[in-house]
């Protein structure tokens, strides 16, 4: 029997801000983080709730009065917090705002020491590309590159604090998944007959995500903000070798399905793709289905469904792509039976309604055939 998944994505734009707090001992360059709450893209949060073990990488380049003066400031410096003073600046050196010209700054976020094993960016004042970066080999790192601030010649309160105004961006999506029952049992108006569903979810998996490709962003006529590539996905690799089956925990629904949104697997970092290559999401599921006639003999189980396979692709919904910089909650609504839309939606989640499908009948008589013999019947 043929089950009916529905799920919804939510999309929500989670942006991070870097800005400087100015030092006390003359105009010394630090930097201090800032972030874009996921609910509220206007008002940018501070980044160091989160990322404070986080130190990212800085690159800066000095524009001098003449051009000849011109020349790298800053190359792949890591920038880390300092709690004495309270903010982020440079580990291992201190830098002074210079007398005259100005510096760009670009940063990028983690920081990755050049001949690590995670490849770090390359980075010029017209660029940032990550070539060949693999999710799957990185699944904790949250990748993020900063509109390039130009033209700075001291500390500006730009965000929260006073300092180098650098807004991060994640390169990466982030997606979330919950699941919970559409219905788990129905009661016939006519015959008053009820029937219970109990449905055991023994795993759930999305297929064939691509987990390693490559980003190529240049700098737009803005001189700040960076041309992203169509639909924010990544160009990915095509070796099967570089595809990736994610597996939900199920251990979180405790049990039995129930009509109440269970939390699995929150937070996974994806490489933003387009889902229509063939990723899918798979379940495995044990259907139990229970009916009482009302005759006063209580409920009889009288059918069991075991390792039902359900699977449809993931952009079965609206949601098409894994776009850079968003994090998508999927909730997977379960129907255990053939279900069909009602039209409207009486519990007020967004979603339509679904009821199960009644099983009817389609009785027809085929006509007499005619024959007429000739016999003699000798009694």
């Amino acid at each position: 029997m043929k089950k009916i998944i529905f799920f919804a994505a939510a999309a929500l734009l989670s942006l991070a801000a870097c800005s400087k707090q100015e030092s006390g001992n003359g105009p010394e360059i630090s930097f201090q983080i800032a972030r874009y709450s996921a609910q509220t893209k206007a008002d940018p949060a501070d980044y160091k709730d989160n990322y404070l073990s986080v130190p990212f990488g800085a690159y800066a380049w000095y524009k001098g009065v003449s051009a000849a003066d011109n020349t790298t400031f800053m190359t792949n410096q890591k920038v880390s917090y300092n709690s004495a003073q309270n903010v982020w600046k440079p580990e291992g050196s201190t830098y002074y705002w210079p007398k005259t010209g100005s510096i760009d700054f670009i940063c990028y976020a983690p920081y990755t020491a050049d001949g690590s094993a995670a490849p770090a960016p390359a980075i010029s004042e017209n660029s940032i590309a990550y070539a060949d970066w693999d999710v799957a080999a990185h699944p904790d790192v949250d990748v993020m590159y900063a509109d390039k601030a130009p033209g700075m010649s001291n500390n500006v309160t730009t965000y929260y604090y006073n300092g180098v105004p650098t807004l991060f961006h994640h390169a990466l999506a982030r997606v979330s998944f919950r699941i919970r029952a559409a219905y788990l049992e129905k009661t016939d108006p006519d015959t008053n007959t009820k029937t219970r569903w109990e449905v055991t979810v023994n795993s759930i998996g999305v297929g064939n995500v691509f987990t390693k490709g490559s980003l190529d962003l240049s700098l737009n006529a803005d001189g700040k903000s960076w041309d992203k590539p169509a639909d924010n996905i990544w160009v990915h690799s095509t070796n099967p070798a570089d595809k990736t089956d994610i597996s939900l925990d199920v251990s979180a629904i405790g049990g039995v399905l129930t009509t109440g949104i269970t939390d699995l697997n929150a937070g996974i970092l994806v490489l933003p793709q387009d889902l229509t290559e063939g990723q899918l999401l798979n379940m495995n599921l044990t259907i139990k289905t229970y009916r009482d006639i009302n005759d006063g003999n209580g409920e009889n189980l009288v059918l069991t469904e075991t390792a039902v396979p359900v699977s449809t692709n993931i952009s079965g919904g609206t949601l098409t792509k894994w776009g850079m910089n968003k994090n998508i909650i999927y909730t997977f609504i379960l129907a255990p039976s053939k279900a069909t839309g009602t039209g409207v939606d009486n519990d007020g989640d967004g979603i339509e309604d679904l009821d199960p499908t009644i099983v009817y009948f389609d009785p027809a008589v085929s006509g007499w055939e005619d024959i007429t013999v000739d016999a003699t019947i000798n009694i």
